[in-house]
């Protein structure tokens, strides 16, 4: 049998740290250690794959809770992974979502740059303005929903038009 491991020869050996270790102690993803006479955290040597299994899900998106739930299902004898990839499903659809709504920022971002550096932006600045390219934008909270491509386009040719 492998001898227990002391908290700092533990978080060194995987790679996080003592900190971390106690975190997950505390939260319930490690077992709990036991103590020197001194009061010294030492882990048995097989948490090593209760930490591994917290970095490799970190790797695929699962927060800690749904990392602590796995291993509570686990610990009560049924299959987890089921659970587990029905939360991968919906990480999936909602990455998705986000990564559309970002290549959307994307191309509104190139337009609206190569709109405005066809303006003159160094004589565009007023007293005390900020920006006068960002300043003559719609306010989003006065617009119906948020600024889409056409608005954020159309208020982008008028700066130019109004600098010119």
């Amino acid at each position: 049998m492998r001898q227990a491991l002391s908290i700092s020869a533990l978080a060194k050996s995987r790679g996080v740290t003592s900190k971390t270790l106690r975190y997950w102690e505390r939260i319930g993803l490690l077992p709990k250690a036991n103590r020197t006479h001194t009061g010294y955290r030492i882990f048995v040597p097989e948490v090593v794959r209760y930490i591994d299994f917290i970095l490799k899900a970190k790797t695929v998106g699962l927060t800690l809770s749904e990392m602590r739930r796995v291993i509570e299902v686990a610990h009560d004898g049924a299959n987890p992974c089921p659970e587990m990839m029905q939360w991968v499903d919906d990480k999936d659809k909602a990455l998705g979502r986000q990564i559309h709504s970002l290549r959307a920022l994307q191309r509104r971002l190139r337009r609206f740059r190569d709109l405005c550096s066809t303006n003159d932006v160094l004589t565009c600045a007023r007293e005390k303005e900020l920006c006068c390219l960002i300043e003559d934008l719609p306010n989003p909270r006065l617009m119906k929903g948020n600024a889409d491509e056409k608005t954020v386009l159309a208020c982008a040719s008028a700066v130019g038009r109004t600098r010119s």
